[in-house]
């Protein structure tokens, strides 16, 4: 008799277990960084519109963490790898260089890669194109008409000197002003050149998923 109730005690204790899963032992939800987050990030290479070609690389380092939910979720130091996709230098006379850069890779401290897109919306120095990834650089308008009016003035005070009238100064000034053209037909405008520790700014075109 005593056996036989040890035996069904113990048969009841190897029963099946509901077992009870704590809150806190569940999965926590993805955290998603929303689309339209601002990045601050700095260059790590050299990108200009002088000596780089659509294509190459473009690496910069994220100096800001971003937090969701009070939790880092791209803490600083995370790289960002993109490329040049149009590149076009400053024309003579006038036009601005414009370059154009497009991000597609997040790389995390622990070696995790995701993919990213996201779009340029500031860079130092630098003006950006509104809607799209670019860069624009700045006119050289006014230097270009300071240039031409200072070899003017400069070359018409030598004729006015050499022929000693009002004639000699007025075809000075005009020869003055030929040459000051002819620098300007010959000299380019300023070239983007973004160099390693320069900060721009990048924002998420879509919702990005660690």
């Amino acid at each position: 008799m005593v056996y036989t109730l040890i035996l069904a005690l113990l048969l009841q204790g190897a029963g099946p277990k509901n077992l009870q899963i704590s809150e806190d032992a569940k999965l926590k939800p993805p955290l998603v960084v929303p689309a339209g987050t601002k990045i601050v990030v700095a260059m790590v290479n050299t990108v200009s519109t002088k000596t780089s070609k659509d294509g190459d690389g473009v690496y910069v380092r994220t100096t800001f963490p971003i937090t969701v939910n009070n939790e880092i979720v791209i803490p600083v130091g995370s790289h960002i790898q993109g490329r040049v996709t149009d590149i076009e230098r400053p024309g003579r006379v006038k036009g601005k260089g414009e370059m154009t850069l497009a991000f597609h890779k997040l790389i995390l401290p622990s070696g995790l890669t995701v993919n990213l897109y996201a779009t340029l919306s500031s860079a130092a120095g630098a003006g950006v194109k509104s809607g799209e990834s670019g860069i624009q650089g700045e006119s050289t308008k006014g230097e270009d008409a300071g240039t031409i009016a200072t070899t003017a003035a400069s070359t018409g005070v030598l004729g006015g000197v050499a022929d000693r009238s009002a004639k000699g100064v007025g075809i000075g000034a005009a020869a003055g002003a030929a040459i000051g053209a002819a620098t300007v037909l010959l000299t380019r405008g300023k070239e983007i050149i973004l160099t390693p520790g320069m900060s721009l700014e990048l924002v998420l075109d879509r919702p990005l998923e660690p």
